[in-house]
């Protein structure tokens, strides 16, 4: 396969693992904290298919590929919130608690004080290399020229989803709007409710970060 021009949008749920383990702040979490090796190799092994994709646009684009991958600073934003999702989620692995109350109890956990600057700086540095050389291109959430009609696909998007949230439908919404031909998403449930009607109407294809993979694999770089 050739170079395709095709568009991209991903999701923060597929951004995050690369972020946290190429940022080396899973290693900084796990050394403080005294968490046994089994749970780096579960977190790889849990997100191998995210941490591939996004290191695979990353080497394909400084060889010159000329497909466009967009995050939109909504995604951008809720970055933080999953980083600090999955740092509970070390502290309560930590702590031993059951994962049948990780739900009910990750909202109580104080995040450590004197860590979140070196979190925060080395997620910075990683931005810089994502969006470095248009790699990935950060993306307004309503572009001007597009304000009404994205306004009314956010809106029916959740008024036809019933469990679609007000931040899916704004990062649908994005990708609809730059006529992104795939939306990498982690979250099946997602996938499963808005998936077929969302190609059908926008030619928008959800997929996940082991099928992204998989045809990104499949990328040849004419010339190279």
């Amino acid at each position: 396969m050739a170079n395709t021009g095709t568009r991209w949008c991903i999701d923060t749920n597929t951004l995050v693992p690369w972020l946290i383990t190429d940022s080396g702040v899973l290693d900084l979490l796990i050394k403080k904290y005294g968490i046994p090796s089994d749970f780096r190799d579960i977190y790889l092994n849990r997100h191998k298919p995210s941490i591939e994709f996004i290191q695979r646009i990353i080497d394909l684009k400084s060889k010159g590929f000329s497909d466009e991958f967009y995050f939109s600073y909504l995604a951008m934003n809720e970055v933080y919130s999953a980083v600090r999702d999955e740092i509970r989620s070390i502290l309560l692995f930590k702590n031993g608690t059951p994962l049948s109350r990780w739900n009910e109890e990750k909202n109580s956990i104080d995040l450590p004080g004197d860590s979140m600057e070196t979190v925060y700086e080395d997620i910075e540095n990683e931005f810089d290399v994502l969006f470095g050389n248009n790699t990935i291109i950060p993306l307004s959430d309503e572009p001007e020229e597009e304000g009404d009609n994205f306004t009314e696909i956010v809106a029916s998007l959740i008024f036809t989803f019933k469990r679609v949230k007000t931040q899916d439908a704004i990062l649908l919404t994005t990708a609809i709007s730059v006529r992104a031909n795939y939306f990498v998403t982690f979250d099946k449930r997602l996938i499963a409710e808005v998936a077929k009607e969302l190609e059908n109407k926008y030619r928008l294809d959800l997929i996940s970060p082991h099928e992204g993979n998989t045809l990104l694999k499949k990328i040849k770089i004419v010339g190279r």
